[in-house]
């Protein structure tokens, strides 16, 4: 329990080889998936900001934490700058992602995009699973195409290794119709805020090397470690949704912004646009 979870590069996998260790347990590991100039830019850009607390505002990012013990997310971080606009269609998992969450025939958008820094002692409580009843934990290949209701990608920006704080999983959780042992006394049987994942039934930390990035479906029961290292954990996530499915905070995208992405992009930032009778305009 509680191990590196054993999983071979993408590069030694078939693509049915892949997809069946994603169905079976609900995961990949991408190596290498960001370049070393785009880890550095995200690194650069983290260590330049000020001191700020949830609430704050700057450049349309929201600073924000969902329980504090979590750490310091940079919401909306898209509009942070070219460097995470790049990475809203990386052809590193783009198309990987497409696949599963609508097969390539329907629109995809965004449903969140985050960065996260959580310091020593931080983590975020063990959540999710198959039994939980939304959209976004739905995982099915049942008619021969795939139906998955949110990918996670889960970019690592500085090695995460034991003591680090790694994301735990349980694989294959999200087929389980039964609730983890440990939700039975959480918020909704959905989450538990108050008990480190890493000690839950049959978890298992994931580890990465800076660059490397864990592909995941929502529907897995999820959380991470505690920290206990000096230092940061530091990493960033996109969140990949069916364009039906709304925006967990329901971004309003900047004019600024939309006018410098390429129609991809846009797409995936605002799968839907506003339709509007003539003469009306957005009021913010």
């Amino acid at each position: 329990m509680n191990k590196l979870a054993p999983f071979p590069d993408d590069d030694n996998l078939s693509e049915h080889e892949r997809d069946y260790l994603f169905d079976l347990l609900g995961y990949r590991i991408l190596r290498g998936a960001l370049s070393p100039a785009q880890l550095a830019a995200i690194n650069e850009w983290i260590d330049i900001q000020p001191p700020r607390k949830p609430g704050d505002w700057f450049d349309n990012v929201e600073v924000h934490s969902y329980q504090g013990h979590d750490g310091t997310n940079y919401q909306n971080i898209i509009e942070g700058g070219p460097i995470f606009e790049e990475l809203i269609d990386s052809p590193t998992w783009i198309e990987e992602v497409r696949r599963y969450v609508c097969n390539g025939a329907n629109g995809m958008t965004i449903n969140e995009a985050f960065l996260n820094v959580r310091e020593q002692s931080g983590y975020i409580g063990i959540h999710s699973g198959g039994h939980v009843p939304t959209c976004i934990a739905v995982t099915r290949h049942h008619t021969g195409q795939w139906m998955v209701g949110q990918i996670n990608i889960l970019m690592a920006l500085t090695d995460i290794g034991p003591g680090d704080g790694a994301t735990v999983v349980v694989p294959g959780s999200h087929k389980s119709d039964i609730v983890h042992p440990v939700m039975l006394g959480g918020t909704q049987q959905i989450y538990r805020d108050d008990f480190v994942a890493s000690e839950a039934l049959m978890t298992q930390e994931v580890h990465l090397k800076a660059g490397d990035a864990l592909m995941f479906t929502d529907g897995i029961c999820h959380g991470s470690a505690a920290r206990i290292n000096p230092g940061e954990r530091r990493v960033m996530i996109y969140r990949y949704s069916p364009h039906y499915v709304m925006p967990r905070y329901n971004y309003l995208p900047s004019e600024e912004l939309m006018a410098r992405l390429t129609p991809a992009r846009r797409s995936l930032v605002q799968a839907i646009p506003p339709r509007l009778a003539p003469g009306r305009v957005l009021s913010r």
